[in-house]
């Protein structure tokens, strides 16, 4: 198990659905810094904005509203809809939630938790802790986002509901989730995917995250780690103790277990890995993508291998995607275009994430793969052949981190 921990920082994440992240990307880009209080409820102010809707109401909003606004706040609200009574004011995220060709119904935020949702943004990296900050890859997400998307943020328009995750921030939104929870999300789809067609809940999914939490401090235990990484590994076996208290315990929908297995369960709704029976309800079954995702990385020998090497692979199996590999003109391209996109006011851009939008463009407009590993390759022999058209910087290591393209690519 090498390289960085690749663990969510806490189980308490309880922003369930990934559309919410494009709303928080668009905000910690709108302003240079920010607080957490500051983001919080400018989030919740964003989502939880009222239209005013007249009867009659569709059948998709009547049934959310049986199921879901159950709260003795949305009485009224609840009975207004149920009975095309009059008029209502309809929180824009009630009317995405209730949209039938979402995979969930779940998830909606409320008000009093605004402290808490800002954080599975600085989890998978597309915000920057302490300052609440843009980081290179909320620009990636946003360039993969139609404006009209983020626009319904402000104002209803079903036709674009932001709730909806199309197949390129599919891509962006696994990269992500891997790339910070790797060592405990595929050990676990792995177990799921065994399991076969079965349904399962959450009691169910989370009684394995014990085991598979102190495998990963085992593991990690005998590397010579910085103290913050050590930090870590202690949470993780207190986190591990705290869900395995609630082991054969009867499902109560709330508690340790709950809440550290639905941050992982629910967005894999989203991205197609999980299916639900009922949208209403917290039971799921695996997906052929799910069983191709992990077949893609029983293939490969440790999880950073897989990153590097067969992410876009394994993307495109589990989109149904035929993809050959990106020629080399193709791929000069899509990475010069990815950091024109990227570009800081120096002109630098994280490696990682140049390669994550150009292969994520490549595959989904153009069938073609580009994995991070060439990408890296690439870009050395790119810089080699003509250095007034690429530079790099390195990190505190002395490794390629930072690309800039001094000039469009040839023939571009």
């Amino acid at each position: 198990m090498a390289g960085r921990i690749r663990v969510l920082d806490s189980a308490n994440r309880t922003m369930q659905r990934l559309g919410y992240l494009k709303a928080l990307a668009a905000l910690v880009n709108e302003n240079e810094t920010s607080n957490l209080e500051t983001l919080g409820k400018r989030l919740i102010a964003r989502i939880t904005k009222r239209v005013r809707l007249s009867p009659p109401f569709d059948a998709d909003l009547q049934a959310y509203a049986k199921t879901r606004l159950t709260d003795g706040a949305y009485r009224e609200l609840r009975k207004t809809i149920m009975e095309n009574a009059g008029p209502a004011g309809v929180e824009l995220q009630d009317v995405y939630l209730a949209d039938p060709s979402l995979p969930s119904s779940t998830g909606k935020l409320v008000e009093a938790n605004w402290r808490r949702y800002p954080y599975l943004g600085t989890s998978l990296e597309l915000v920057k802790k302490g300052t609440y900050s843009a980081l290179t890859r909320s620009l990636v997400l946003l360039a993969v986002t139609p404006k009209e998307e983020i626009a319904a943020f402000g104002e209803l328009d079903r036709q674009h509901n932001p709730m909806r995750i199309s197949d390129s921030q599919a891509a962006v939104f696994l990269y992500c989730l891997l790339d910070n929870d790797a060592h405990v999300s595929l050990p676990l789809l792995q177990l799921l995917v065994e399991q076969g067609e079965e349904v399962f809940d959450e009691r169910i999914a989370g009684d394995f995250l014990p085991d598979i939490l102190r495998e990963v401090v085992a593991a990690h235990s005998k590397r010579s780690l910085p103290a913050a990484e050590r930090e870590r590994l202690s949470m993780l076996g207190k986190i591990a103790v705290s869900v395995a208290k609630w082991k054969g315990k009867p499902y109560t929908g709330s508690g340790a277990r709950e809440e550290a297995i639905r941050v992982r369960l629910e967005p894999w709704c989203d991205l197609g890995l999980l299916t639900k029976p009922i949208r209403e309800k917290y039971d799921y079954q695996v997906t052929k993508a799910a069983r191709g995702l992990v077949d893609h990385y029983d293939r490969a020998s440790d999880i950073d291998k897989f990153l590097q090497e067969g992410f876009f692979a394994a993307f495109a199996a589990c989109r149904g995607i035929e993809a050959q590999p990106a020629g080399d003109g193709e791929a000069t391209e899509a990475l010069a275009r990815a950091g024109e996109a990227l570009k800081s006011t120096l002109g630098y851009t994280p490696i990682t994430d140049v390669g994550l939008l150009a292969g994520t463009r490549l595959l989904t407009e153009q069938h073609r793969i580009l994995e991070q590993s060439r990408t890296l390759d690439m870009l050395k022999a790119l810089q080699k052949k003509d250095p007034d058209f690429v530079r790099f910087t390195v990190d505190r290591m002395g490794a390629m981190a930072y690309v800039k393209f001094l000039k469009a690519a040839p023939g571009a």
